[in-house]
């Protein structure tokens, strides 16, 4: 598809991306409390940046969590809102599996890695999984979970990254034989969601109903 936007507000950072005929827009800003008046105005903007019309999207992408609760909801919400105003097919991509592809962009490593990533959930706790990177393919060695942040499996792992290991102590000390991304990202973008999630969107497109946010902690 040659126009996609991805919108993230999972997590700290609230973040929009506008893919047209092969050049990406971005912004990003993190406001924590502000995710839903920043959100539309950015789109807004990479539309009039772009030169294009709401009209003229073809899909979107929308990061599902884990994540804040409401940052969550008011992501997948307007997302669903957009799709089903504009007809078109929606893609849910998870913000850890994004942040490992951050690591893989930022590493720009030719063989096979595993990556821990682990992001703050509050209340010394962490949403964390590990993937394989082979190329631009990440696929999830461990399901995604939320623990404590000393009850996080670093074993056969090769690099690391997320919010955790700048909170936690624990995850810091145990991750000093491992590789950290020479940019270091803390949060993830939509603008890695969409690099993602681009050449596979057509396969992975669903309908609105099916999209639906990922918690992993009840309220």
């Amino acid at each position: 598809m040659d126009t996609l936007l991805a919108i993230d507000t999972a997590t700290e950072s609230c973040s929009a991306a506008l893919y047209v005929n092969g050049k990406v827009y971005h912004r990003s800003s993190v406001q924590p409390r502000l995710h839903a008046e920043l959100i539309l105005p950015f789109i807004d903007e990479l539309l009039l940046e772009a030169g294009i019309k709401k009209q003229q999207i073809q899909g979107l992408i929308v990061g599902q969590g884990p994540g804040a609760f409401t940052g969550v909801r008011i992501g997948v919400g307007v997302a669903q809102g957009m799709a089903l105003a504009l007809n078109i097919p929606i893609v849910a991509v998870s913000n850890l599996q994004t942040l490992a592809f951050a690591a893989y962009q930022q590493l720009k490593t030719v063989k096979e890695l595993t990556i821990i990533v682990a992001t703050d959930a509050r209340m010394n706790e962490v949403y964390s999984a590990k993937y394989l990177i082979n190329g631009e393919n990440i696929n999830p060695v461990s399901p995604e979970k939320v623990s404590k942040a000393s009850e996080v499996d670093l074993s056969n792992t090769d690099a690391y990254i997320g919010s955790g290991f700048h909170v936690y102590p624990e995850l810091q000390a145990h991750a000093q034989k491992l590789i950290m991304p020479y940019e270091t990202q803390v949060y993830s973008q939509a603008k890695d969601m969409l690099l993602m999630a681009r050449k596979t969107f057509e396969m992975c497109a669903n309908k609105i109903e099916v999209i639906e946010p990922v918690y992993l902690r009840e309220p």
